[in-house]
């Protein structure tokens, strides 16, 4: 009786500890707020920055980054507004650091400037990575450079991702646009095969004609730029859940019918012991027959 009570108890245990882990992660990701590439609420920041508000951004005009290349000097933990003037055929970036366990909610408005208004304000809106905004700033140098263009577009299509820049995940792009919010949480900070250091980030406002083929042209004038972006902390849920969420239904299909064909055998094994102790009448009487006689 003993030894049932340990087999249920470790059967139990076996599949307590299958179905556990995957039901808490799934929880937790249930319950933790989505970062979505579209946001429908509007940011609730404040207009004036703090002082590490104010030095966790930093702008930086394109045709100015190799020479004025101030970076934020924070991490961006807080609320921040910013607002600033995109000249024609220009662009501006704010750059900023992101980190893990933090939602960053972007509200960005776009008009036109009273001196010098655009025959249309709307304009190009890229999130974008460090490596991303120096390829756009070079394909911003030699813009007027048709042989350079004429032999990146010989390049195989595989191959141009790169040499190209890219909007962060391919998706944060907001074309021909006046006005757009968006909301995006960073994973992790760094590379993870040569250690960690924080990524700058460039949200880009394009005034100029780019080579995407979905861009806006230039404005034809000035542009004044209102940006803010609302910090939330968010659960940051590990990367490792995904492996375990995908691998644990091949481990579970394994791991039962072993422990369904171990519980049968050791079942048949039991009843076998039984059969065997279990005492023939018949057989006894006539042996002591035997002996008698």
């Amino acid at each position: 009786m003993d030894l049932m009570k340990r087999r249920k108890i470790f059967s139990f245990l076996v599949n307590l500890s299958i179905v556990f882990p995957v039901s808490f992660f799934a929880l937790l990701i249930l319950s933790s707020p989505v970062a979505s590439a579209q946001s429908s609420g509007s940011c609730d920041v404040p207009a004036v920055n703090d002082a590490v508000a104010s030095n966790s951004i930093s702008l930086e005009p394109v045709e100015d980054s190799f020479w004025n290349n101030e970076e934020p000097q924070y991490n961006l933990r807080s609320d921040v507004f910013v607002d600033f003037t995109v000249d024609n055929d220009s662009a501006t970036a704010v750059s900023m650091k992101l980190v893990p366990g933090y939602m960053y909610s972007f509200c960005i408005s776009i008009t036109s400037n009273q001196d010098d208004p655009p025959v249309n304000p709307s304009s190009d809106i890229y999130l974008m990575t460090q490596p991303n905004w120096d390829r756009y700033t070079l394909g911003y140098e030699l813009r007027e450079d048709d042989s350079f263009f004429e032999a990146f577009d010989e390049l195989p299509v595989e191959w141009r991702d790169m040499d190209d820049w890219l909007p962060f995940r391919d998706v944060h792009a907001y074309e021909g646009t006046t006005y757009t919010e968006f909301s995006v949480a960073i994973d992790s900070s760094g590379s993870g095969f040569f250690g960690g250091g924080d990524v700058i980030y460039y949200l880009v406002i394009d005034g100029w004609d780019n080579r995407r083929h979905t861009n806006t042209e230039a404005t034809g004038g000035d542009i004044d730029v209102e940006v803010l972006i609302d910090v939330e902390e968010r659960l940051n849920i590990p990367k490792f859940t995904a492996t375990l969420l995908v691998g644990s239904l091949p481990l579970a299909c394994i791991l039962l019918p072993m422990i369904i064909h171990t519980r049968y055998m050791a079942n048949g094994r039991e009843n076998i012991e039984v059969e065997e102790r279990r005492d023939l009448p018949y057989l006894d009487n006539e042996s002591r027959d035997t002996e008698d006689s």
